[in-house]
């Protein structure tokens, strides 16, 4: 996600807007990796499909980041958070 998260970013996460609305365009979220169910990725939404029920998650840096390009739209179901702020490192913190 660089340039706007680096390694060692410390972000605030909420879920309680989700069970209200759906994604919207712009937003980082931490999602379910739909290769490995466990794991989260941190993504941007690109696109929202509310008829089909899915996102189209994108990292930051095309050429370096595996995202829908490589593995499709997620379902909103996979979306389980939404990254608001920064708190660490202190120089960088505040909305995302």
């Amino acid at each position: 996600m660089a340039p706007a998260l680096l390694p060692g970013d410390r972000l605030l996460v909420e879920a309680r807007t989700y069970l209200r609305r759906a994604p919207r365009f712009g937003e980082v979220v931490l999602a379910a990796d739909p290769r490995s169910p466990q794991r989260e990725l941190i993504k941007r939404v690109a696109a929202v499909d509310l008829d089909a029920g899915t996102a189209e998650l994108h990292g930051d840096d095309p050429a370096n980041s595996t995202d829908s390009r490589a593995f499709g739209a997620v379902p909103l179901s996979a979306i389980r958070w939404r990254a608001t702020h920064r708190y660490w490192p202190p120089p960088r913190a505040g909305r995302l």
